[in-house]
């Protein structure tokens, strides 16, 4: 197998979206629809609702009221951004002890 296609490979295991997503999170506008994201990734709507559902989760973007439209925050213009914030802000200070995990109650 090619360099390529084990790259791809590992970032498919490792995110939560599929490579195609990625790629089309980075063409959209700082505003879009999930019309948009179906069109750009050539994918069903029901498949964009469903992966923005979890771009909301994930604090990537946010539902802008009243409308039926979703907005970039701006730390995640891609998904290589929102990561590398991500990475800065709760991986590298649970790694070092100053982000602790609560105990259960």
């Amino acid at each position: 197998m090619s360099k390529e296609k084990e790259l791809l490979k590992i970032v498919e295991k490792t995110l939560p979206f599929p490579t195609k997503v990625i790629v089309g999170y980075a063409k959209l506008d700082t505003s879009f629809t999930s019309g948009d994201l179906a069109r750009i990734c050539n994918i069903p709507s029901s498949s964009a609702k469903f992966y923005l559902n979890k771009m909301i989760e994930l604090r990537m973007v946010t539902k802008i009221p009243h409308k039926k439209r979703y907005q970039k925050f701006s730390n995640a213009e891609t998904v290589s951004s929102w990561l590398k914030d991500l990475i800065k802000v709760g991986l590298l200070p649970l790694e070092t002890g100053s982000l602790t995990i609560p105990e259960k109650e």
